[in-house]
């Protein structure tokens, strides 16, 4: 099972890592990216270039990180076998650790408690992702009509953006598209 679930993850992440690469600059160019300030753009690459190892194996263990993390690597070219070594290694962690508690959760007859806790935890989570949700949206407009007030620009312009050192490059008839 630990095998098969290793491949599973690698496999699911490559396919990220692969769009991330394919349709991560066309996905800024669309009005969902268009929302996206390029400065932010800009410091993740930066951060990538400066942490990148380090990000691709801890966003493994962070639930809802690990898609935006993967897809970032492919967006920001990393190199593939630098990708999937480090998130390789993650992978032998994790792997093994979920075939290990699914046993030891069987042993100890835990899959009724264990659905009370998970919708327990799922309203709690929706309680807090709704909160968030409210808080962030009346932030943005505030500061939206802030802006709009002192006559400042409600959006910063985009970016071009950098890519990382030793990525691959795209042959020019894939970056003309």
């Amino acid at each position: 099972m630990i095998f098969t679930g290793l491949a599973g993850i690698l496999i699911g992440d490559t396919i990220i890592f692969r769009a991330g690469q394919v349709y991560g600059e066309k996905l800024l160019d669309t009005r969902l990216g268009r929302h996206i300030p390029g400065e932010r753009v800009q410091r993740t690459i930066a951060a990538f270039d400066r942490h990148g190892p380090k990000f691709i194996m801890a966003a493994r263990f962070v639930p809802g990180l690990r898609a935006v993390t993967y897809f970032v690597a492919g967006l920001t070219g990393v190199p593939y076998w630098k990708f999937i070594t480090y998130d390789g290694m993650a992978a032998c962690v994790s792997a093994p650790a979920w075939v290990y508690l699914g046993w030891w959760a069987r042993k100890h007859r835990m899959l009724s408690k264990a659905w009370a806790w998970s919708a327990q935890a799922q309203l709690a989570a929706f309680a807090v992702i709704a909160g968030l949700t409210v808080i962030y949206v009346t932030f943005l407009t505030l500061r939206r009509r802030w802006r709009r007030r002192r006559g400042l620009p409600v959006s910063t312009p985009p970016i071009p953006l950098q890519r990382v050192e030793g990525g691959l490059e795209r042959p020019a008839q894939l970056r003309r598209r």
